[in-house]
């Protein structure tokens, strides 16, 4: 592909200079590259000083949690472990656990390292682009800038999860694997392998790479095996199984059970293929599984239903062949949800599997809203310029990447979709979207009309693709609200007198986590004890009491609904409902009740901007409309809330 020229010169003092048009950038690459890894890096510190507000900065949720005890385990001297691995990623708690040893607990500094390291990797994408673009630095450099910027990849850096390291490794032993096809060195081969196994450890899915990888590496792919170069592609092969090899060891040590990795395989492919599977992150009603506690409810469903105790392995197996029921007994639906996921790895949505993304950079962090670089730009572009690299001969670095964006983009379908699952494939589509953006701009400075009309065409085709709206057919807002709000409740309860503020959040984040899903019992039962802490017992008695409606197996809410009775009978409430924090809608329904429709409106259109299933604002919203004249208007908004 041709892309303008970077010249590199020589300045008056002597020093290596490039030449990017009129601009000449002095020392060289290296300026380049400390300006990219320095973009990256401000970029990312400003992000985890906006986080660090936030209720679950040093008080984990989700995965994270696991992850976070675990290395307190490890720091205590548990290094080991008892359990065989249920979730993947065994190698992160120890990176945790050495952190936080070193830095006495501190939470920012975890999240310094791992910015380092997220801002290093953005060189590493100016590296994979240099390769693929034969040297050519100004695609390299849009790359490495693009990677910086990449709204996902910072939120991905401050998350506590591995997948920061993930990409690195990815991305290292695709260099590694370049400098040992050139070199035919088998230390380059082992390195390469050594990163390959060690991604493997979080995300067991990247050893479908690995064969393609290999054979790439024997002959570019070539099919005339007589010509291959084996040593260097078994080397790779015995790295990458001498890596994970202790992990699967350690398991079987600690559980005699041979499990690889990890032992959620089975249940992931029976949430991503069931007869009720979306194709995203979403438990089966039917199934017994439970979201707080996914490992503990598959292995007693799968108990149950043998009869007997099961091996970590057995579990996964049982959830396996369950998923492989529904392929065969329903294959029409299976093949068409697997066109669907299809459609969402390719979508520009974000779908979350722990943190939201959307939600975390709507309250607690708008530098993400700077951060122009997304899934709905990288991705039509990078699909130009894969087809244009076809066209035109992919190169060894090109064939690379394609057989890993292949192998990956492959492994991912058969579970299910979400944002950080399908993440390690953007940095290696970033180099292809830089050349064709270039491509682009080149073609239009030389008005080249025919081509530019060709890849426009293409571009616009893929765009509409990519970012085709599918937001509101997937509701996780009430969740993620739900699990925010109970971390701001969890630390007012510690000493209501002097947490008013993370009161009144978490009063708030679970009135407008029910007014989406009012039937989540652990809203309800959350919002009781804001409000008996509170002193609104008369509150939380009618909460707690729904509680119960809805899950009549919630002891935690007969418990509390027993005291609260008796303690509302000897000293009722001691503040009244209008003194606890209202909820955006209720604050509009209140300015309906005045009569100020104006205000109302606004504040009505605010929320479903802010919460798009929130259906009660959509019904408020359609009345105010309604009341001022507007039927039409109305019309379009209780419209929007059905849909």
């Amino acid at each position: 592909m041709s892309t303008p020229h970077v010249q590199e010169c020589t300045s008056r003092d002597g020093a290596a200079a490039w030449r990017i048009g009129r601009w000449a950038i002095p020392g060289g690459e290296k300026t380049v590259v400390a300006l990219i890894f320095l973009v990256a890096c401000a970029l990312r510190l400003a992000y985890l000083s906006e986080l660090s507000r936030a209720p679950f900065f040093d008080d984990p949720v989700g995965d994270s949690r696991i992850y976070y005890e675990r290395a307190l385990r490890i720091l205590a001297g548990d290094w080991l472990g008892s359990e065989i691995y249920f979730h993947s990623s065994p190698p992160y708690p120890y990176f945790v656990a050495l952190v936080l040893g070193a830095t006495g607990q501190s939470f920012m500094a975890l999240g310094v390292a791992q910015a380092l390291v997220g801002s290093a990797n953005c060189v590493l994408v100016y590296l994979l682009a240099k390769r693929l673009s034969d040297g050519q630095r100004l695609p390299a450099v849009a790359s490495g800038l693009m990677a910086a910027s990449y709204g996902l990849l910072v939120f991905m850096d401050g998350e506590l999860l591995m997948m920061f390291l993930t990409l690195a490794l990815i991305d290292a032993a695709l260099l590694l694997l370049l400098r040992a096809r050139e070199s035919g060195r088998r230390r380059w081969a082992m390195l390469a392998g050594v990163a390959l196994g060690l991604a493997a450890l979080d995300k067991t899915n990247v050893l479908l790479f690995a064969p393609v990888a290999a054979w790439w590496l024997a002959g570019e792919c070539s099919l005339r095996w007589r010509s291959w170069r084996w040593g260097p592609a078994l080397a790779f092969a015995a790295a990458i199984s001498l890596t994970i090899l202790p992990v699967t060891v350690r398991n079987y040590i600690v559980g005699r059970d041979l499990v690889l990795v990890s032992s959620n395989a089975g249940v992931n492919l029976f949430i991503g293929n069931n007869p009720e599977a979306p194709g995203v992150f979403n438990l089966p009603r039917s199934s017994g599984l439970l979201n707080t506690d996914l490992y503990g409810s598959s292995v007693r469903v799968a108990e149950a239903a043998r009869g007997r105790a099961l091996r970590p392995s057995e579990v996964s197996s049982f959830w396996s062949e369950q998923a492989w029921r529904f392929v065969r007994e329903q294959p029409g639906a299976a093949l068409e949800l697997l066109g669907w996921k299809l459609l969402l790895l390719l979508n520009a949505r974000e779908i979350p599997n722990h943190l939201d993304f959307y939600l975390i950079r709507a309250y607690f962090a708008p530098t993400l809203q700077l951060m122009f670089a997304g899934y709905w730009l990288v991705v039509p572009l990078a699909l130009l310029g894969i087809g244009w690299r076809v066209r035109r001969g992919l190169g060894a670095p090109g064939k690379l990447y394609v057989g890993f964006l292949a192998c990956y983009a492959l492994s991912l379908l058969p579970f299910f979709i979400s944002e950080r699952y399908r993440l390690p494939l953007v940095p290696v589509l970033i180099p292809f979207a830089a050349e064709a953006g270039l491509e682009l701009v080149r073609l239009v400075r030389l008005r080249a009309v025919k081509p530019l009309l060709a890849l426009g065409a293409g571009l616009a085709a893929a765009a509409v693709i990519v970012n085709w709206p599918i937001q509101e057919q997937y509701d996780f807002d009430s969740f993620f609200r739900e699990t925010i709000a109970t971390k701001y409740l969890e630390h007012a309860v510690k000493d209501p007198a002097t947490h008013g503020d993370d009161l009144r959040q978490a009063t708030v984040w679970l009135k407008e986590s029910i007014e989406e899903n009012p039937a989540s019992p652990v809203a309800h039962l959350n919002l009781g004890t804001a409000y008996r802490v509170a002193g609104f017992t008369s509150g939380a008695i009618l909460e707690w009491q729904e509680t119960l409606r809805l899950d009549p197996t919630c002891t935690p809410a007969r418990d509390a609904l027993e005291f609260a009775l008796a303690a509302y009978a000897a000293e009722g409430d001691r503040v009244s409902r209008e003194a606890v924090p209202s909820s955006p809608l209720e604050q509009a329904e209140a300015l309906l009740a005045r009569g100020r429709k104006v205000e109302a409106t606004r504040l009505l259109e605010q929320v479903i901007e802010e919460q798009p299933f929130n259906d009660g604002a959509y019904a408020q919203l359609g009345m105010s409309r309604l009341r001022s004249g507007d039927p039409a208007g109305a019309v379009r908004a209780l419209k929007r809330g059905l849909s």
